[in-house]
C-alpha cells in the first residue's frame, strides 16, 4: 500500500505539501508539471472549488507520493525497507539491525536488487 493511500487533496493537504518541499528543499527537484499542478490545485481550492475528478485527485496523490520520498529521512526509509523484507522472509530482526540493513539495501545497484529479490535471497541476521 502507498504511502499516501488515503490522500484527499484539500487546501490544506496541497499547502502542507507545498511548505515542506519548500522546507526541505526539495520543491525545484519536483518535476515542473507536478509544481504547477499542485499550485493551480491550491488556487482553483482557495476560490471555493472541489476536487472531484478522479484522474485530478490521482496525479495529485503520485504527487503527493514523489514529495514523500523526498522528504522522509533516509534512515526512517530504509527501516521501512528492511521490515517489509524482513515480512516476507518471517525472519526477526532488532530496530537497530533493520535500519542498517535497509539502507545498504537502498545504497544496492537496482540490477543487484533485482538479482537478489528474484533469487530470494534471505535477510542475513
Amino acid at each position: 500500500m502507498p504511502m499516501s493511500a488515503y490522500f484527499w487533496p484539500t487546501l490544506l493537504t496541497l499547502r502542507s505539501l507545498q511548505s515542506r518541499a519548500l522546507r526541505k528543499r526539495v520543491w525545484s527537484k519536483i518535476s515542473p508539471a507536478a509544481r504547477s499542478l499542485v499550485n493551480a490545485a491550491t488556487l482553483y481550492l482557495r476560490k471555493s472549488g472541489r476536487t472531484k475528478s478522479p484522474a485530478h485527485v490521482e496525479a495529485l496523490r503520485k504527487v503527493k507520493e514523489g514529495n514523500l520520498k523526498l522528504t522522509i529521512p533516509l534512515r526512517h526509509l530504509g527501516k521501512a525497507v528492511e521490515l517489509a523484507k524482513v515480512r516476507t522472509t518471517w525472519v526477526e530482526v532488532d530496530k537497530e539491525k533493520a535500519v542498517a540493513l535497509g539502507i545498504q539495501w537502498l545504497n544496492m545497484p537496482r540490477s543487484r536488487r533485482i538479482v537478489e529479490t528474484t533469487l530470494g535471497a534471505a535477510v542475513t541476521p
